[in-house]
């Protein structure tokens, strides 16, 4: 788990390194660029993350579900952690759109789905 951490905070400082970077090379942008860049860009590989786990574990239970044909309480249960799934995928995606919302209009980042 400890590598898992500290390869996940290495991507993140490269991923803002690299939109201060690209955001400095074009020369006129202004400082409400690069920070508008650098959130959208934290922004999609929190939802790339998330949207991942959620794959990994809709699968996950999909495979236990499949191998609890005798087991009903098992089967249940990975029923029950494929609607967990989700539900977590709906949230993530709407505290995404929400985040995105509030950020667009308080610093004038440009559209709810601008891209890095």
């Amino acid at each position: 788990m400890k590598k898992f951490r500290t390869l996940f905070v290495v991507a993140l400082a490269l991923l803002m390194v690299a939109s201060f970077v690209s955001a400095q090379a074009s020369g006129a942008e202004s400082a409400r660029d690069v920070i508008c860049t650098v959130l959208s860009n934290i922004k999609w590989l929190l939802v790339a993350i998330a949207g991942g786990v959620g794959v990994v574990v809709v699968a996950l239970q999909g495979i236990k579900w499949i191998g609890s044909a005798e087991d009903p309480g098992a089967r249940k249960q990975a029923k029950q952690g494929i609607i967990h799934a989700v539900v977590g995928i709906v949230i993530v995606l709407a505290a995404v759109w929400l985040v995105a919302l509030v950020i667009s209009n308080a610093q004038g980042c440009g559209g709810i789905y601008a891209n890095p």
